[in-house]
């Protein structure tokens, strides 16, 4: 995976597709790094499989989930489910499908799951084209000082200084878990801050005022006449929204790696190995404690809007998940890869 290979997927106009070469991408410079003789999983590792829960939501697929369940589920659904699922994988929310350009005209009332479908994939590429074009020119660089002069000075989410110090991490060879822990959550946090305006925007998507609504039900009548319509329908609109918000939060608190699902407002009581039980390093240790409570510790992020909480739960699943080695499963198939190449949506789980 070259930096001109991570440009071309930066620059696929389908944000399905680009999701799914995204999440490809990363599994394969996930693998280039551990190649380098790191010890326990990498960011991009993590990245692959937060970057493959993103599709999910990019293409409504967790969306109709959400709503399969909300109308009870069963047997009887399951021709609506796959029904709706094929209509996704066709554009339905892509406004750059002949089909998603009809939805938006037709400002149905899952507007806030097609608005944070568009934040996501913005913030699924605006990760990608930053964090992984640095890993992927670390890869390829022919000495540290070379690529570190290429990173921006200052703190995020402007400057890169969490970018310079983790690959610094990354390329000292007498760096070990604790120091590679370290690293991953310098990128992360530096990730997380760049991420904020998009979370907040995917979560707001759901909030839409009268005179918006009156807007888009009568597009072509005078401000009263909107406002008016706005607030005859509030009450309907209220309860669509409450839907649209169970959604969209449904979408960003879950996070499916290989063999499980996890929920990021639950507590994630997973172990911590050996190794990073307790924390010799002064400058990890110092991290961890910004965002980890002393006493008593629950993980879970009850709000993901908030930085410090999302940061508390990703401090603990790194952290727990470092030795895990089924992270660096595929995240595709092999068939599914070939299509995702040849610029094909692959039929199957994705």
């Amino acid at each position: 995976m070259s930096p001109a290979d991570v440009q071309r997927i930066a620059a696929i106009e389908s944000p399905v597709l680009r999701n799914l070469e995204i999440t490809h991408a990363y599994s394969l410079l996930a693998a280039a790094v551990a190649e380098r003789g790191s010890s326990g999983a990498n960011w991009c590792v993590f990245a692959t499989w937060a970057s493959r829960q993103a599709g999910a939501t990019i293409r409504g697929e967790d969306a109709l989930d959400v709503l399969t369940d909300r109308l009870g589920g069963g047997s009887l659904l399951h021709p609506l489910r796959t029904f709706g699922r094929w209509l996704l994988r066709r554009g339905l929310l892509n406004r750059g499908s002949r089909l998603g350009r009809l939805m938006g005209r037709l400002h149905t009332p899952f507007d806030a799951v097609e608005l944070a479908s568009d934040a996501v994939a913005r913030g699924n590429r605006k990760v990608f084209e930053e964090i992984g074009y640095e890993f992927a020119r670390w890869l390829a660089a022919a000495d540290l000082d070379t690529f570190l002069s290429g990173l921006r000075a200052g703190d995020p989410p402007d400057g890169q200084r969490l970018l310079r110090s983790a690959f610094t991490r990354y390329s000292d060879p007498a760096s070990g878990p604790q120091e590679l822990l370290l690293a991953n959550l310098e990128i992360g946090l530096h990730e997380q801050t760049r991420l904020q305006p998009e979370i907040c925007e995917a979560l707001d998507a759901a909030t839409i005022t009268a005179e918006e609504l009156g807007r888009r039900l009568c597009p072509n009548r005078r401000p009263r006449v909107q406002k008016a319509a706005g607030l005859l329908a509030a009450p309907v609109q209220g309860w669509l929204a409450e839907l649209s918000r169970e959604i969209i939060t449904h979408s960003l608190m879950v996070l499916s790696v290989p063999g499980r699902i996890l929920l990021l407002g639950a507590n994630l009581d997973d172990p911590f190995p050996e190794v990073l039980r307790v924390l010799s390093d002064e400058e990890l240790a110092a991290l961890v404690a910004m965002f980890e409570p002393s006493g008593v510790d629950h993980s879970g992020a009850t709000d993901w809007s908030d930085l410090h909480q999302r940061m508390h739960y990703i401090v603990h699943l790194f952290r727990a998940f470092h030795e895990d080695r089924v992270l660096f499963d595929a995240p595709f198939t092999p068939v599914q890869v070939k299509a995702i190449l040849a610029g094909v949506i692959p039929d199957g789980d994705l």
